[in-house]
């Protein structure tokens, strides 16, 4: 899913435009392909409960009745998963820069009988409208990464906690320990020899460094700082599967090769899949990807 962002540098720097404007450009390219995973796996009737990430949810500490901010929300994740816990009595605040993502996320919650209890924002996160010492939690799982401006985001979340209210967070880890957006990334852009991209622009890696994040959270006023890696499985069917799932994920995928003949593409995807299943396949057949996330909590105590 993430895949679209590191696919999407090679569009930087083909014309004069702002910092900005790249990131609008990736972002709706990532949006499409959010969208593009979901549908995937719905039709594929995989099990979206390993991204549903409820170490997140255990960390925050979410009990029934709580008021929770969940911070790009994407698809309506982990939202549902807290909408689970904080019941009719509680509510939650879902908000996201996306209104595809948006759009599918609230077809979601209410499919599944939430519509009364998530409200949807679309919103920047750095610019999100929110009173203070409103929510008694916060959540924003594989999002933190994608911000250009990470520390105004967090002052932001910090502020809009009640006294003890917890803040959890998930990202990735380094691009190695992320196979289900390296591998496919890895090989695309050493054939279609992508340029490194600019450093101000924020990937899915960016924080793979948790001294980053904890040095803003820190900064932000959040104390009580603890961090965990936890191991999130991705399995496909074989390595065209996985190809199919990049296929419909990676919007970025797609403009990284719009310049390839299909005989090139085709090639191309040939290597993706031979290097998944020689590297993930298992003895039934399948490709099972472990990926490392790195999941953080702060508390926002008493002044």
């Amino acid at each position: 899913m993430t895949c679209d962002l590191q696919l999407g540098q090679r569009i930087w720097g083909a014309s004069p435009i702002s910092i900005l404007e790249e990131m609008d450009m990736i972002l709706t390219a990532f949006a499409i392909g959010v969208v593009g995973a979901f549908k995937f796996f719905e039709f594929a009737n995989q099990s979206f409960i390993s991204l549903q990430f409820p170490r997140l949810i255990e960390h925050a500490e979410i009990k029934p009745g709580h008021r929770v901010l969940d911070v790009a929300t994407g698809i309506g994740e982990p939202a549902i998963t807290a909408a689970r816990v904080v019941g009719i009595n509680g509510h939650v605040l879902a908000t996201d820069i996306s209104a595809q993502m948006l759009a599918l996320a609230k077809q979601r919650a209410t499919s599944l009988g939430f519509g009364d209890i998530i409200e949807f924002r679309e919103s920047d996160a750095e610019n999100l409208d929110l009173l203070n010492s409103s929510f008694d939690a916060a959540l924003c799982r594989w999002g933190l990464m994608l911000l250009p401006n990470l520390d105004a985001t967090i002052s932001k979340i910090h502020n809009a906690l009640k006294s003890g209210g917890r803040f959890a967070a998930a990202v990735w880890a380094a691009a190695p320990k992320v196979p289900i957006i390296s591998l496919a990334t890895g090989i695309i852009g050493k054939q279609v020899q992508m340029s490194a991209p600019p450093p101000e622009i924020p990937n899915p890696f960016s924080l793979a460094d948790t001294n980053k994040l904890e040095n803003s959270l820190a900064k932000a006023g959040f104390r009580e700082m603890h961090v965990e890696t936890v191991i999130v499985t991705f399995e496909f069917a074989s390595g065209e599967d996985y190809c199919r799932y990049c296929q419909a994920a990676s919007a970025s995928a797609r403009i990284a090769l719009s310049k390839e003949t299909e005989e090139r593409k085709e090639d191309i995807w040939r290597q993706v899949a031979e290097e998944a299943t020689r590297n993930y396949g298992t003895a039934d057949g399948l490709i099972k990807m472990d990926n490392e996330s790195i999941c953080m909590v702060g508390t926002r105590t008493t002044r």
